[in-house]
């Protein structure tokens, strides 16, 4: 019952917005079958009947496991002559009653598993019979009102032809098979699967490969049903190969087939939301193995990550592989987990990747990385030991680059009393590859520098243009100081 809850929850909601509308008594005279002990007895199938739900009323204890709000109600009793399935099918114009079918006596109703037609799950319902049991069919409508007749169909329908594992029907490649899991059960000895050990109702098909490839399951329903794989030659003794539980969107079942080896595949859902489905072989795509890097262009300076996938299109994750640096080392994979590696020089990596993922197809991705590592250094700040007030002297800053010619932006500030550096001034040269440049300042010392006893001075380099900077920046700032003192014949104030 795994959409139950779900369900409940809206409907809930539905019932407040249809009791706001709905009136509470009919417009005609009630049928004959308006109450559960009044109920038309079906003596045998196929049955047809035809009525206006709208002008029955509501009893106080109409079960309500199907919906939450009932106004209008009718009741058909069904004794099954023999086991098998009975489908209730409503039809006519406007909106349909729904149908829901229960067991037991007045007041101990109990709902047949998955016989409900509810708002999610069309206008019919399938369920199973035993013979001697009375099945106790109720249709209803959220409001009441007359004017639109709708026929019931009562008709024994047959169970699915590959219901059986004896029966499993055959599957091609590639091939697409429907059914119906309303029409299924489980028979004994019948394994669950690991992945949805509550899927009961199921359906078999049995596949044996011509060559030895990798295969893909697509199970598609109303709330896609569970599917597995097997190995075997009978019940109960399979080895279950791969599991898709209902629900899961995130996979499909994929395993590779060996040529001349009988495979299982059982198609299952719970009772509560079995339903018409479609399955789908295909031949599993192909693994392209790539590998996202961060950053995209590194330095010789960057603990690369590289993010390893299989690049499977049917998502499936790489359990083993390995991955080929480029520069002569490599490392092992285990898992889809980033890993690091640092480059010695600049260059173009040939990355160089394996993979397998968990179903075992393997395959190969080869891709270029770029190294390129921009750096310059702040080699030097020269600056006059001593100066004094009014005093004009030099600045040289000194700059190496043994990279690529860059463009480098130098910056020299003062710090002011409020202790932040304000900018003195900035120039911008060429530094070529394996050169050094030096960078001319001047600065005139003032009274303030007197008075706090110095000047103190930082430097900074950019590299202009380049939105990343510098690749190792840690060495692109530099501080010293000149002791300054009043002029002659005055005093620093």
């Amino acid at each position: 019952m795994k959409h139950s809850a779900f369900r409940r929850l809206l409907v809930a909601g539905l019932a407040v917005a249809a009791a706001l509308v709905a009136p509470a008594t009919a417009y005609a005279e009630a049928p004959s079958n308006d109450d559960f002990a009044t109920a038309t007895t079906v003596t045998a199938l196929p049955f047809k009947a035809t009525q206006d739900v709208g002008e029955a009323t509501a009893s106080a204890d109409d079960p309500t496991s199907c919906y939450a709000w009932i106004a209008s109600s009718v009741w058909y009793d069904y004794t099954a002559s023999a086991d098998g399935f009975v489908r209730a099918l409503p039809s006519g114009t406007g909106q349909l009653p729904f149908v829901a079918v229960y067991t037991g006596e007045r007041g101990a109703l109990a709902q047949v598993p998955g016989a409900c037609a509810e708002w999610d799950n069309g206008p019919s319902v399938t369920f199973p019979v035993t013979a001697g049991q009375t099945y106790h069919i109720m249709l209803f409508k959220q409001y009441s009102g007359a004017g639109q007749p709708t026929t019931l169909d009562i008709s024994s329908v047959p169970r699915e032809p590959n219901d059986d594992f004896a029966t499993a029907a055959v599957a091609t490649l590639p091939g697409t098979f429907s059914g119906d899991l309303t029409r299924s059960t489980a028979e004994p000895g019948e394994a669950a699967p690991s992945c949805d050990p509550g899927a009961d109702q199921s359906v078999w098909y049995r596949y044996t490969p011509d060559r030895t490839r990798p295969i893909s399951v697509e199970a598609r329903s109303r709330w896609s049903p569970s599917v597995a794989v097997y190995r075997g030659d009978a019940l109960p003794a399979l080895s279950e190969v791969d599991c898709k539980a209902a629900l899961d969107t995130t996979k499909r079942v994929v395993f590779t087939a060996t040529a001349g080896q009988q495979y299982w595949i059982r198609v299952a859902d719970d009772a509560e939301d079995a339903s018409w489905y479609d399955i789908r072989l295909t031949t599993a795509p192909a693994l392209t193995p790539n590998a996202n890097t961060w950053p995209s262009t590194p330095s010789v300076f960057d603990d690369v990550s590289f993010s390893v996938n299989a690049g499977d299109r049917l998502g499936r994750p790489l359990v083993r592989g390995e991955l080929k640096f480029g520069d002569g080392t490599s490392v092992q994979l285990t898992s889809n987990t980033s890993v690091t590696h640092r480059y010695a020089a600049d260059g173009d990596y040939h990355l160089e990747i394996s993979a397998t993922t968990d179903d075992g197809r393997s395959g190969t991705g080869s891709q270029t990385l770029h190294v390129e590592t921009h750096d310059v250094t702040l080699t030097g700040l020269s600056l006059p030991a001593q100066a004094r007030v009014g005093q004009t002297k030099p600045v040289k800053v000194s700059v190496v680059n043994n990279r690529y010619d860059e463009k480098v932006v130098v910056s020299l500030r003062r710090k002011a009393e409020s202790g932040y550096y304000q900018e003195v001034g900035t120039l911008t040269q060429w530094v070529p590859a394996g050169g050094r440049v030096d960078f001319p300042f001047a600065y005139t010392y003032t009274a303030a520098d007197a008075a706090a006893g110095q000047a103190e001075f930082e430097v900074t380099a950019s590299i202009d243009g380049r939105y990343d900077g510098d690749d190792h920046a840690v060495d692109n700032r530099l501080t010293a100081s000149t002791a300054v003192r009043a002029q002659s014949g005055l005093r620093a104030s």
